[in-house]
């Protein structure tokens, strides 16, 4: 079975980062969204993310914020199998969905690597 992957975050972006993915990659079956709107309480968005896990023993969850309210809640939950990492942007999502392995730490590690390679100066660049 393969990791699900939520998108977890303020307002639409978790949407937006996803339905950018599914245009480069196509529908993405194992992509989950999980957006935290102004009447949320932290506790309601960490029950709604966990409610998106269904029956999987474990998620690779990619916030957008470190230290905003949906990554404090999925914090909180202090789920085993449950991965976290912060600086969600499109890269990240992208290599994390194009990986092949259904180990959810080795993803969290493809997801950081991704997450920062993606941000490049354009001044600095090679190419």
């Amino acid at each position: 079975m393969s990791v699900p992957i939520v998108l977890a975050g303020h307002g639409r972006l978790p949407s937006g980062v996803g339905e950018a993915a599914e245009m480069i990659l196509g529908p993405q079956s194992r992509l989950k969204v999980c957006e935290l709107s102004p009447h949320d309480s932290p506790e309601e968005f960490g029950v709604r993310v966990l409610g998106l896990l269904g029956d999987a023993t474990e998620a690779l969850v990619l916030a957008d914020l470190h230290g905003g309210s949906p990554f404090n809640a999925v914090r909180a939950l202090a789920h085993p199998r449950l991965q976290l990492v912060s600086g969600l942007n499109l890269p990240m999502l992208l290599e994390v969905l194009l990986h092949t392995t259904d180990d959810v730490t080795e993803l969290a590690g493809v997801a950081r690597a991704a997450g920062r390679d993606g941000v490049v100066d354009v001044l600095e660049s090679t190419w």
